[in-house]
């Protein structure tokens, strides 16, 4: 038996409803695009929402559609895309380290880096915890910035009974295959409730108005098959993400006495996209694991700060998401992942930790 770090989910109605498409619409542009739209914006509770081709290019569209030119802060713990949409829109990255109990940016980091270059804050919601949006509010207010909330990491997560992709102006989703949801491959969302950057996101998606351009833009339209296919997701992230609380609650259980872990937040607005632990030794952990077929993956185990293209930008230093990237492990987490195979992992853990 070989336990995946993570598998999507693919069932007979995406097929049938990919096939449809192919068959009914056109490739580009079809129905299944807006249909999807007018869904997801729903079901965030938002007005608008704009579909695109990857989560990266909703970032850099983001940022374009609010014109930021100066420095963006956000932290150098996330994906590389986070701070690449940054630069490739014209702006600067401006680091804030994370929390070390949460893992997500922390607000006594942000507020240092506040300064009066600084036009807006890019909150990562981390591994599917949401970041403490009312304080990141409020500093945003208090120095006139502009919130772009990431969220490809944390679809459905509320916090305080408010959607993430909510709260900032405008806020950008990934349906990357790994994702709590899918589109089937590539594909991404801006959410907002101001209908003229929802406006401005759909010219620059489509070479900024194509033969009537209004701006530089890009080739940046989600396909139809792909709006398809995420509509079937869609109806099932609810029920997925409760079985991902479901098995994070077995993680907590078995794992809770393991000295040599850190265990992430226990919340139950947490969407565990990424069951992610600290752990001593985590290599040998890692490669102990790969031995009994378990595989898991480092997300991630470089900060974006200690990149070449970046270090530019790096005006401080970040020992917590140092540290972190030194630690961080993250387990198996998919929905179709059944309790054995979840106590199987956490065995082999204790196991190698000399735990029974």
């Amino acid at each position: 038996m070989v336990i995946a770090s993570s598998i999507p989910t693919v069932n007979e109605e995406m097929e049938k409803e990919v096939i449809r498409a192919l068959r009914e619409e056109f490739l580009v542009g079809g129905k299944s695009v807006e249909k999807f739209e007018g869904e997801f914006a729903e079901f965030i509770g938002v007005k608008y929402a704009v579909a695109l081709s990857s989560g990266t290019d909703a970032l850099v569209i983001a940022l374009r559609c609010l014109d930021i030119k100066g420095k963006v802060i956000t932290p150098p713990m996330t994906f590389v895309a986070t701070a690449e949409s940054i630069v490739l829109s014209g702006a600067e990255p401006k680091f804030a380290d994370i929390n070390k109990n949460t893992w997500n940016i922390d607000i006594n980091e942000i507020k240092n880096q506040i300064s009066k270059d600084v036009e807006a804050i890019m909150p990562v919601h981390l591994y599917g915890l949401p970041c403490e949006m009312d304080e990141i509010m409020r500093l945003a207010d208090e120095n006139n910035l502009s919130i772009i909330e990431d969220c490809a990491q944390c679809h459905g997560g509320e916090y305080k009974d408010r959607k993430v992709g909510s709260f900032g102006e405008i806020n950008c989703f990934s349906f990357y295959t790994t994702k709590n949801m899918t589109s089937g491959g590539n594909g991404g969302m801006i959410t907002t409730n101001d209908s003229d950057l929802a406006d401005k996101a759909k010219l620059l998606r489509e070479h900024g108005g194509g033969n009537e351009s209004k701006y530089i833009g890009y080739n940046a339209r989600l396909n139809t098959i792909n709006a398809a296919f995420a509509r079937v997701q869609l109806k099932y992230l609810n029920e997925w993400n409760e079985r991902r609380q479901e098995i994070a609650n077995i993680y907590f259980d078995e794992l809770k006495d393991i000295e040599d872990i850190i265990l992430p937040i226990n919340s139950k607005n947490h969407t565990y996209h990424l069951f992610c632990i600290e752990a001593d030794n985590r290599d040998g952990l890692k490669n102990h694991l790969r031995t009994k077929k378990i595989f898991c993956g480092i997300h991630y185990p470089i900060p974006v700060n200690r990149l070449s293209p970046y270090k530019k930008y790096v005006n401080k230093q970040y020992p917590i998401s140092e540290n972190h990237a030194q630690k961080a492990l993250s387990l198996p987490m998919y929905p179709t992942l059944n309790d054995g195979e979840v106590y199987l992992v956490c065995k082999s853990i204790k196991e190698f930790y000399g735990e029974k």
